[in-house]
């Protein structure tokens, strides 16, 4: 077992790898957990050893939660504003669910392709629908910026206003009730076949 600041071994022999840093002539571990040393194949034919921290009780390092730019994410809409819809994000592409949620925003622009003076938030979202969005901007300190422009990205699940059931979509910017056949304006995101 190692602990924060542990050096592990000399930057002559070892990789820095997940959970280790060098400084100095030395490697130093970063995190508690355990030492595992693999062997790495580097430039030419000289062998190194790669020194990483596995964390333990199945725990991810927080770096592996970092959301960038080109990120997919699943959230739900807390909040509609006139030219804005607020989003909690909870899960990413290549992550999956997050340990912290994280705000998001899409703005009337990037609700989908074409006029914007057109488009509608209230008839696009609505508070409690889920979302799947692409981070398109690290925004304001805040929030990310999200955008629902591409056809698979939209609104996936959405109750309905009159009746409480789950609507099932049957076009790009309509979803139905299956119990009362009311419709209700989304932005859909296209199914999956």
């Amino acid at each position: 077992k190692v602990a924060p600041g542990d050096k592990v071994g000399n930057s002559k022999d070892l990789i820095a790898g997940k959970g280790c840093y060098v400084r100095g002539k030395s490697v130093y571990a970063s995190a508690v957990g355990t030492l595992q040393l693999d062997q790495k194949k580097s430039s030419g034919s000289k062998k190194s050893v790669e020194a990483s921290i596995t964390l333990e009780d199945g725990r991810q390092y927080a770096s592996s939660q970092v959301l960038s730019i080109g990120h997919k994410v699943i959230g739900k809409v807390v909040r509609i504003m006139t030219n804005n819809a607020m989003v909690e994000i909870v899960a990413a592409e290549e992550i999956g669910s997050l340990r912290e949620h994280h705000g998001g925003i899409i703005r009337k622009e990037d609700v989908r392709i074409g006029a914007t003076e057109e488009i509608q938030i209230y008839d696009s979202f609505r508070p409690g629908d889920v979302v799947v969005a692409r981070i398109i901007s690290l925004g304001d300190s805040r929030r990310y910026f999200l955008s629902t422009t591409e056809n698979d990205l939209g609104v996936i699940r959405a109750v309905s206003s009159t009746s409480g059931e789950v609507m099932v979509p049957i076009s790009w910017k309509e979803m139905q009730c299956p119990k009362t056949n009311s419709k209700e304006p989304r932005k859909c995101a296209k199914p999956k076949e």
